[in-house]
């Protein structure tokens, strides 16, 4: 367990007409870890850093948007990484307000396709179903 890599990662979400949709990251076709599937944003904490210190700094990286408020759902313990998940609700616009600058692109899933979906991890999809719960959703 402590050889894990210690990760934070940040599910945005938005509701429209009560259905809850995530926003997850194309991994590139080249990635070492789960390459061509839709992932959560973040990654791996540096050297001093906190869960959330890298959370913040893995966003501001990955979609050049700063964190201002987010919230914690939980801690899970995968494979190969240990990871701190947070939430936050964003705008409609989101996507006009962010820069994608890691993996091929993001992209919105409703519950549905999260949980169908063949490129998302189960581990993943764990977590989703836990999100989801948590925000009173069927």
């Amino acid at each position: 367990m402590e050889n894990k890599r210690k990760v934070s990662v940040l599910i945005p979400y938005k509701i429209r007409s009560g259905n809850i949709f995530v926003f997850l990251q194309k991994r590139a076709d080249d990635a070492k870890i789960l390459p061509g599937h839709f992932a959560f944003f973040g990654g791996k904490l540096e050297e001093g850093e906190s869960y959330e210190q890298a959370l913040e700094r893995e966003i501001q990286e990955e979609l050049g948007f700063t964190l201002k408020e987010y919230t914690f759902l939980g801690a899970y313990d995968f494979m190969t990484a240990v990871a701190n998940v947070y939430f936050l609700e964003v705008a409609n616009n989101f996507e006009e307000q962010i820069k994608v600058t890691e993996g091929d692109y993001g992209k919105f899933f409703s519950k549905k396709e999260t949980l169908d979906y063949p490129m998302i991890i189960d581990g993943d999809k764990k977590v989703l179903k836990d999100l989801y719960q948590l925000l009173g959703k069927k």
